[in-house]
């Protein structure tokens, strides 16, 4: 808070307090009339300023929340046409782009191209990139990414499990 709206509300109660005098009331309620009216500008100054944090992280949030990644996924499909929504082809595309690059593969290079209809199937790259992509393709293409994953990416469990507290003290 300022001095500025200090000094203002100060004024306020004041003028309000002189003003009740001479109207005639008694000095002790119109300096409760000051107090009063120096209170509300006070207020009403207060409700038009804007809390100003110097310090800690911004969390900007949007007025207008979307929903979560998830819903807006699956309200991407259309079950009526069978076509797939450009969230989702992107998503399965950049999947598709870093699963062949792990494989040293460019997607975008045209000397590579047989090779990449091997491995995701014929044509499928360039129907994941044209305007409506069918349901029946998306899930192609999540299939092959599923086969690209090499035994080196694939999660692996522990082949021993650690000692237990029983096993320790033997």
């Amino acid at each position: 808070m300022t001095l500025r709206r200090w000094i203002t509300a100060g004024v306020v109660m004041v003028g309000a307090t002189v003003a009740l005098m001479l109207f005639g009331l008694e000095p002790l309620f119109a300096l409760s009339g000051g107090v009063l009216a120096g209170a509300v500008v006070l207020l009403a100054v207060l409700r038009g300023a804007e809390a100003v944090i110097e310090d800690g992280p911004r969390h900007e949030q949007s007025p207008a929340t979307r929903g979560s990644e998830i819903s807006r996924l699956a309200w991407a499909f259309n079950p009526r046409t069978g076509v797939a929504g450009e969230i989702v082809s992107r998503r399965v595309r950049a999947l598709l782009r870093r699963r062949l690059a792990r494989r040293g593969l460019d997607v975008d290079d045209p000397a590579q191209a047989a090779r990449i209809d091997g491995l995701l199937g014929v044509g499928l790259w360039q129907r994941l990139s044209s305007r409506q992509v069918q349901n029946a393709d998306i899930r192609s293409a999540l299939d092959a990414a599923d086969r690209l994953v090499t035994a080196s990416e694939a999660p692996h469990e522990p082949t021993t499990q650690p000692p237990t507290r029983k096993q320790e003290r033997a």
